[in-house]
């Protein structure tokens, strides 16, 4: 575990959204951190108090608070989080690793704009399993390709593992059948899953259960 004086803190609703990669990687190395969330009942707290205090010339949601250092941005979020678990190889081992990690990121998350048109439907029960087959299978395609037999998608744990990994849990608890059209990606995910830290996290009581709120989505991806 990395070591610091400053405990490190991730701010961001009480959702998982644009965090939980984030979230993810830093209880997967069980690296010391607050996992402050803002709630409707103290969403002025972010408005009013936290937002005009952060040391950032881009206050936003999520953030990563070290110190006197303050990140934004989701993917620069989840990028600080990897370099404070002290392992450099977690943001690629050399300059043309760290592009590849880019191009993952990047695709990885057109995938999950994918899922969020689906699950933003108000018809998503009735046209769940016929977007996810025609919209989202082709990148399940290439991802389940890509890694292959591999354990990490570019033969190394870095952070664009964790970004999968939150796409396909998100996947997983939509609808299993359609995750297990891909046995390689099945055991990526289980990989991860069965990790301790991540295992911890998902126990606890901060735990967000939530991928999103009713106000902006048809389906949340409650948790049971």
């Amino acid at each position: 575990m990395a070591e610091s004086k400053n405990k490190l803190v991730l701010g961001y609703w009480n959702l998982q959204a644009k965090a939980q990669s984030a979230r993810w990687l830093l209880a997967y190395h069980k690296i010391n951190w607050e996992d402050k969330q803002y709630t409707r009942i103290t969403q002025n707290d972010w408005w009013n108090i936290d937002k005009p205090a952060l040391k950032s010339d881009f206050p936003n949601l999520p953030y990563i608070e070290d110190g006197d250092i303050v990140i934004t941005e989701s993917v620069a979020v989840l990028q600080y989080a990897a370099l404070k678990t002290g392992n450099k190889d977690l943001l690629g081992k050399d300059l043309l690793d760290a592009i590849k990690l880019s191009q993952l990121y990047s695709f990885i998350s057109d995938s999950r704009l994918a899922v969020w048109q689906l699950i933003t439907n108000k018809e998503f029960e009735k046209i769940r399993d016929e977007y996810l087959n025609e919209k989202v299978a082709p990148f399940l395609n290439k991802l389940s390709k890509s890694l292959g037999e591999e354990e990490y998608l570019i033969g190394y744990l870095t952070y664009a593992d964790f970004e999968a990994f939150t796409a396909l849990d998100v996947l997983r608890r939509m609808s299993p059948e359609f995750l297990a059209k891909w046995p390689n990606l099945e055991k990526y995910h289980e990989r991860f899953n069965s990790n301790d830290g991540i295992q911890a996290y998902r126990k606890s009581e901060n735990y967000p259960k939530l991928f999103g709120t009713t106000s902006l989505l048809i389906w949340t991806g409650e948790e049971k």
